[in-house]
């Protein structure tokens, strides 16, 4: 569906590794929001670190790319950047989900990040309003998007920069929609521990 949008709206697209996401967090003056809709991440830095966790050890200390993702919150909330996201959650939460929630209560948290989690039903209710499928991206200072694509196994493929006015503003809208249904980390923790 994303080529139709970017399309429609004469977005000028630019695909690259993750170049344009390292300029615009270095550049963000007020907010990065951050969207994650994929079940699970293939990222090889934490394949070791999940199986630790599900030993139940949680020592993320000696992974150097959660030391250099602890460096951009703390830069970020050094600089007055309010760094939020929200993670889609599907029923029942899978290990991965588990291990990223025990992740970020443990360190990113404490260094600025604010975390949220959407139902899975509650979020296609507000993309299929929004008219599109917005499984992952970044939106910087509410003007400059970056849709993260995955491959089939959940592996980071690249990002696409899309600089487009009009789609930045209906990413920023569908953002405060998301936030508005979200449930605080901490409040979603307490409701699953209960149920």
């Amino acid at each position: 569906m994303l080529p139709g949008i970017i399309q429609r709206h004469r977005a000028v697209l630019i695909y690259t590794p993750m170049n344009n996401f390292d300029k615009n967090w270095r550049n963000a003056k007020k907010n990065i929001f951050r969207l994650e809709g994929r079940p699970e991440y293939k990222v090889a830095s934490e394949q070791e670190d999940i199986a630790n966790w599900k030993k139940g050890e949680l020592n993320l200390g000696a992974n150097k790319e959660w030391q250099k993702w602890m460096e951009l919150l703390k830069n970020a909330k050094t600089r007055g950047v309010v760094t939020q996201r929200v993670r889609v959650a599907p029923t029942p939460l899978s290990d991965y989900i588990k291990f990223e929630i025990d992740s970020w209560q443990k360190y990113s948290v404490k260094n600025g990040d604010k975390i949220f989690f959407l139902d899975k039903n509650d979020y296609q209710e507000i993309i299929t309003a929004y008219g599109f499928n917005a499984k992952d991206f970044w939106l910087f200072d509410d003007q400059h998007l970056l849709i993260f694509n995955y491959d089939k196994s959940g592996q980071f493929a690249g990002e696409i920069l899309i600089e487009d006015g009009g789609m930045a503003r209906r990413y920023s809208e569908m953002k405060a929609k998301l936030l508005q249904n979200a449930a605080p980390l901490e409040a979603f923790v307490k409701k699953m521990k209960s149920a």
